[in-house]
C-alpha cells in the first residue's frame, strides 16, 4: 500500500497538468477540510490560503473552489490572511466568472464569523481593478444588518462600470428592506437612469422591497414621482421589465388616468404573462373590471399551459385582499380546469374566504 500524500503534496497537485491528479487531489482536500478533525481543518485550509497567496500560483480556481464550498467556519487564526490571499488574487479574475462569485463567498464566510474584516477590506472599495470592487459589493450584499455601516460604499459603487453597477444594485436589492427610506429612492433612480440588466434589477428590487413591506405592515417609503419612470419602463422590448414595471403600477397606486390607460393597454401585450400582471394590477387599483377579467378568464382557458401559467402566476403574486373582485371569475372556470392548475385555482379561492 502507497504512502498517502500529506496536504501540501496535494496542494501542489492542484497545479498538475494531468486532470486525474487534480480532480483526485480535489477529493482529497475537500474531505480534509470538511473532516470533523478540527487540527485537519485547519492545517488545511492554511495550505489552501498559503498557495492561494503565493505570487504565480496557478491554483486560484480549484483553491477559491475548495474554501467557498467546504471552509465552515472558517478558523479565527486565519481570516486575516484568507482575506489578503483573496484579494490578491481578484485582479486576475474577470468579471462575471465562478473565480469572481467564489472569491466574494470566502470573503463572505469569512466576514461572518469576523466581522472585524468588513472594516479591513474597506480599501478594497476603492480599487483600481473593477473585480474586487465588484467582489466587495457582493460581499456586503451577503451580510445583512452587519454590513449597514458599509451601504454608502455601495450606493456609490452603482455610478461605476457596468459590472461594479450590477453587483452594487443586486447588494442594495439583498439590503433595502433593512434601510427602506435609503434603498427605495437609489432604486427608483436606477430605474429612471438605466436599461438593459440594471433597469431589470432595479425594478425587481424595488418591488420585493415594496412587497416585503406591505407584508410586514411597514411603512412604505415617499417616492418623488415614480409613474413617469414606469411608463419609461413599459416600453421597453424586454417582457420581463414590462412585467415588473406593470406590478410596480399596481403596488404603487392610486394612479393617474394616464397610468391607468398605459395599463389598460398592456391587457393586449404580446407576452401573456404581462398581460395577465396589467389584468391583476387594475383588478387591485379598483379600475373597472370587466376587461382584466375577461383577459384572466381566456387564460385560465387556454389549452396553452404557459399561458395558464401566466394567469395563475399573475394571480398568485400579489395579496389575496387585492383579488376578491375575481372571486367569481374564478368560481365559474374553476369547474373546467384539472390537475395542477385546479389545485391551484382551489387554493386560490380558499385564500379569499
Amino acid at each position: 500500500m502507497g504512502r498517502v500524500p500529506t496536504v501540501d503534496e496535494w496542494v501542489a497537485r492542484l497545479s498538475a497538468r494531468d486532470a486525474g491528479a487534480r480532480d483526485e487531489a480535489l477529493e482529497a482536500l475537500e474531505e480534509a477540510l470538511g473532516s470533523g478533525e478540527a487540527e485537519s481543518r485547519e492545517r488545511t485550509a492554511r495550505a489552501l490560503i498559503q498557495e492561494l497567496g503565493r505570487p504565480g500560483t496557478t491554483a486560484i480556481s480549484p483553491i477559491l473552489f475548495l474554501l467557498q464550498r467546504g471552509w465552515w467556519p472558517p478558523q479565527a487564526s486565519l481570516t486575516e490572511s484568507a482575506v489578503q490571499a483573496v484579494l490578491s488574487t481578484l485582479p486576475r479574475t474577470e468579471a462575471g466568472s465562478a473565480d469572481l462569485e467564489h472569491a466574494a463567498l470566502v470573503l463572505t464566510l469569512v466576514c461572518r464569523v469576523d466581522a472585524s474584516q468588513l472594516s479591513a477590506l474597506e480599501g478594497a472599495f476603492a480599487h483600481p481593478h473593477p473585480s474586487v470592487r465588484s467582489a466587495m459589493a457582493r460581499v456586503v450584499g451577503r451580510l445583512g444588518k452587519d454590513a449597514l455601516p458599509a451601504l454608502p460604499r455601495v450606493l456609490a459603487l452603482l455610478d461605476d462600470e457596468e459590472s461594479v453597477a450590477i453587483s452594487a444594485l443586486e447588494s442594495l436589492g439583498s439590503l433595502a428592506v433593512l434601510a427602506p427610506d435609503v434603498a427605495a429612492p437609489r432604486l427608483l433612480e436606477q430605474v429612471r437612469r438605466t436599461d438593459g440588466v440594471r433597469l431589470y434589477l432595479a425594478l425587481v428590487s424595488l418591488r420585493g422591497l415594496l412587497e416585503e413591506l406591505l407584508l410586514e405592515e411597514r411603512a412604505v417609503p415617499s417616492l418623488v414621482d415614480p409613474e413617469p419612470a414606469l411608463l419609461r419602463a413599459l416600453e421597453e422590448p424586454e417582457p420581463p421589465i414590462r412585467q415588473e414595471s406593470v406590478s410596480l403600477l399596481g403596488l404603487l397606486g392610486p394612479v393617474s388616468p394616464v397610468a391607468l390607460a398605459a395599463l389598460r393597454d398592456r391587457l393586449r401585450d404580446e407576452s401573456p404573462s404581462v398581460a395577465a400582471s396589467a389584468a391583476v394590477a387594475l383588478l387591485g387599483l379598483g379600475a373597472p373590471s370587466a376587461e382584466p377579467l375577461f383577459l384572466l378568464k381566456g387564460q385560465l382557458g387556454q389549452a396553452a399551459p404557459e399561458v395558464q401559467e401566466a394567469a395563475l402566476s399573475a394571480l398568485m403574486s400579489v395579496d389575496p385582499a387585492r383579488l376578491r373582485r375575481a372571486k367569481g371569475m374564478l368560481e365559474s372556470v374553476v369547474g373546467d380546469t384539472s390537475g395542477a392548475t385546479r389545485v391551484t385555482l382551489d387554493e386560490l379561492l380558499a385564500s379569499l374566504d
